[in-house]
């Protein structure tokens, strides 16, 4: 797949097969090395710089909502001065957006394809910024926890706060390596372009890195404030029933001892009606009291 413009082409390879690394060898002159890089899986982001082009690896955040999981996506960019070629081998909704509204509108053709290196930093500053909708997502998700923690439902959420943890340690996971290299791509391709018009808009896209990053820092911080909360909810009602078992086994125990008492040291009249009201008594009179001393304690 390919958009021109310009004299600016972009190709874009999904799952790129042996004939289309032919061309990138053959054609572009694309090293061996890198070819082999895109067959396989980059752990880390990193840029390279080569003769007549520029090889950059960078991971984007995918949110997959059947495992509820987010996932790393890696995104690989060949750049020369008139090419810029994406490869990808897992679903990029992000760039699937980009790519067929480029195709489709000529205006936003115009807008960015100026040189390869203004559209490289116009891709990279829309898959950041697609990153947003998946924050506000989780945004929502923690005012939900926050409010059903309030609702009495804490042993519920405790799946949640997992789950939602989860996803902004792998959100950071893929985010926080970006700052480095999109700062080494800042100073390195306006040099490599000649092109000294770039400054402004690589400046942007640090500029939406960081306020993703922020962001994402907001949210972890959010997250782990509701986690204490919830477990200080729990740990006080787990207190509160400990606290009714005590009671109970002390009753329990106490008017076991009375009953044990009266029947191993009988009293006068123990078989009339007053020894049992005498026996009845203490049993009250001993509740009465383990009740008050609970309450004054504010055990119950």
């Amino acid at each position: 797949m390919q958009i021109n413009h310009n004299n600016i082409s972009w190709i874009n390879l999904s799952n790129p097969k042996t004939n289309d690394l032919d061309f990138l060898g053959s054609e572009l002159r694309v090293s061996p090395l890198v070819l082999k890089q895109l067959l396989g899986f980059n752990k880390r982001p990193k840029i390279e710089e080569y003769e007549s082009y520029l090889f950059i690896v960078l991971h984007f955040p995918v949110f997959n909502r059947k495992t509820r999981q987010t996932i790393s996506a890696e995104l690989d960019f060949i750049v020369s001065r008139e090419k810029i070629i994406t490869i990808f081998q897992n679903d990029n909704p992000a760039l699937a957006t980009i790519w067929k509204e480029m195709g489709l509108n000529e205006e936003l053709r115009q807008m960015h394809f100026k040189s390869s290196g203004f559209l490289l930093f116009s891709i990279l500053d829309k898959l950041i910024d697609s990153c947003l909708p998946m924050l506000d997502h989780i945004n929502e998700k923690i005012e939900d926890i926050e409010d059903k923690v309030f609702d009495g439902k804490e042993q519920e959420m405790l799946k949640e706060i997992a789950i939602v943890k989860r996803d902004i340690i792998d959100f950071r996971r893929t985010i926080k390596p970006q700052r480095s290299v999109l700062e080494i791509l800042a100073k390195k391709i306006g040099r490599f372009f000649h092109d000294e018009n770039l400054d402004i808009i690589s400046q942007e896209v640090i500029g939406s890195q960081i306020r993703v990053w922020n962001t994402l820092e907001n949210h972890k911080e959010m997250i782990e404030a509701i986690e204490k909360t919830n477990e200080s909810l729990l740990s006080y009602q787990i207190n509160r029933v400990m606290h009714t078992l005590t009671f109970f086994s002390i009753v329990l125990f106490s008017l076991t001892f009375i009953a044990g008492f009266f029947s191993m040291h009988p009293m006068e009249n123990s078989n009339s009606a007053e020894g049992l009201f005498v026996a009845a008594g203490s049993m009250i009179l001993a509740v009465i009291v383990i009740t008050a001393i609970f309450k004054a304690r504010k055990w119950m």
